[in-house]
């Protein structure tokens, strides 16, 4: 087999399997998410950068226009994607470094030096200082610039593998190996091709690299997968063993104190209402207790229902000292039980109730579907409250227990949220994203 045509089925081969791989990086199911996505893009550079040298070898030397103008064009894009490739490089590392805040430093210092590469090899273009395509043999010839070019496309590198061997006590063992190789054969390979003509060293080191990173990816990632379904059988028992006090905790015993007096009083002057009352707060204390056994989701009509009693026993306690509005757009879709009703009990125990004798409470109660998720807003003109004050008061979780509770349930769902607005005197928001 021709030496040409070695180089381009392997670079073509491997051009396609890169592609594939970018492709199931993106898509597929992970849950280091940032860093398979830098990496999807990193693979989809390299596959570019192999299928335009492939078809550079497969039409260098052959007669014609056509010829000559794929020859021409595919070098161009196997130049343009040197300098690229260790920019998203300088990405994955960050992502690899930091869990939280990242610092971009290296990226703009190598993506300074890659703009520059990309300049000098532009306007290298009509003088041939890097390369040229002999346009009688119609073949590759390097310029007297190319060994500078290579340097200065080699600094990249180098400032990235210095980077990431200074941070690599903050790096996998394995995926520094990854890296560390990713960076280091092109290095090795570009350096050799400088005094070696006619061979694609570089590219073919760069191949390699993308298939090692490819695999300690995927290992990566199964076994995150791995700790994150024992962290869900872990939080699942745990969850079942305080389902009870959770919801024990639901049912304040002043609540249940104040309803029945209020009963008490009641009877005598409207039995009826009274009987109403003791009916609502039987269905509610069943309802809270059927809710804490249920270990599976619930539908949010269930828990609607459940909260529209809560507010009916309310409001006959406070004697209609608020209203409550409803603005239900989506009710088909699942949830922890016990979600919405401790947000409006909150709404109703911290808001409503220290409102201004005479001043009319309002609930405002609804669901919007977006894009992938369902938004649940519980939204009250009560006093509200200073959120930066709540959070470092140490009495927070006794006194805002139901919110607290309401956070660990969601935690059970990939990518639930709860988001909370309040400002005093102009009442509280509290936004739950469901994802769907």
């Amino acid at each position: 087999m021709e030496l040409k045509y070695f180089f381009t089925d392997a670079e073509l081969w491997g051009a396609m399997f890169c592609m594939l791989a970018s492709v199931y990086l993106f898509l597929g199911r992970t849950v280091i998410k940032k860093e398979y996505r830098a990496l999807s893009i990193l693979e989809l550079t390299v596959g570019i950068l192999l299928f335009s040298d492939g078809l550079a070898w497969y039409y260098r030397g052959v007669p014609g226009e056509f010829a000559r103008g794929m020859v021409i064009g595919s070098n161009f894009v196997t130049f343009l994607m040197n300098p690229v490739i260790p920019i998203f490089v300088s990405i994955y590392v960050i992502l690899s470094v930091y869990e939280g805040k990242k610092d971009y430093t290296i990226f703009y210092a190598i993506a300074v030096i890659a703009i520059f590469a990309e300049i000098m090899f532009l306007f290298s273009q009509r003088s041939g200082y890097i390369y040229r395509i002999n346009p009688d043999t119609n073949l590759y010839e390097r310029g007297p610039g190319f060994p500078l070019w290579t340097f200065v496309n080699m600094s990249e590198a180098l400032i990235c593998i210095l980077y990431l061997t200074y941070k690599r006590k903050k790096v996998e063992k394995c995926r520094f190996i990854a890296v560390f190789c990713f960076i280091l054969l092109p290095i090795l390979a570009a350096g050799l091709q400088v005094f070696v003509y006619g061979y694609s060293l570089y590219n073919m080191a760069c191949l390699a690299s993308a298939l090692f990173m490819l695999a300690q990816a995927i290992q990566d990632n199964s076994k995150n997968l791995l700790k994150q379904q024992v962290m869900i059988s872990t939080k699942e028992s745990e969850l079942s063993n305080l389902r009870n006090k959770i919801a024990l905790s639901q049912i304040r015993p002043q609540f249940i104190y104040s309803t029945l007096d209020y009963t008490k009083e009641l009877c005598e002057r409207d039995p009826k209402r009274a009987k109403d009352l003791v009916s609502w707060l039987s269905e509610y204390i069943k309802g809270n207790k059927g809710f804490s056994e249920k270990d599976e989701m619930i539908m949010f009509s269930g828990e609607l229902d459940h909260t529209m009693t809560f507010l009916e026993i309310e409001k006959a306690v406070l004697e209609d000292a608020f209203e409550v509005e409803y603005d239900i757009r989506e009710k088909d879709f699942e949830l922890p039980a016990l979600t919405l009703q401790p947000v409006v009990e909150n709404a109703v125990r911290h808001g409503i109730r220290k409102l201004a004798p005479g001043t009319k409470g309002i609930i405002k109660i609804s669901t919007l579907r977006g894009n992938g998720y369902i938004k649940i807003e519980v939204k009250d003109n009560g006093v509200g409250f200073d959120t930066g004050e709540i959070t470092d008061n140490p009495d927070y979780e006794s006194e805002m227990h139901g919110l607290k509770n309401v956070e660990e349930r969601l935690r059970i769902m990939e990518n639930a949220e709860m988001h909370v607005k309040s400002y005093p005197g102009r009442g509280t928001t509290v936004e739950i994203i469901i994802p769907v």
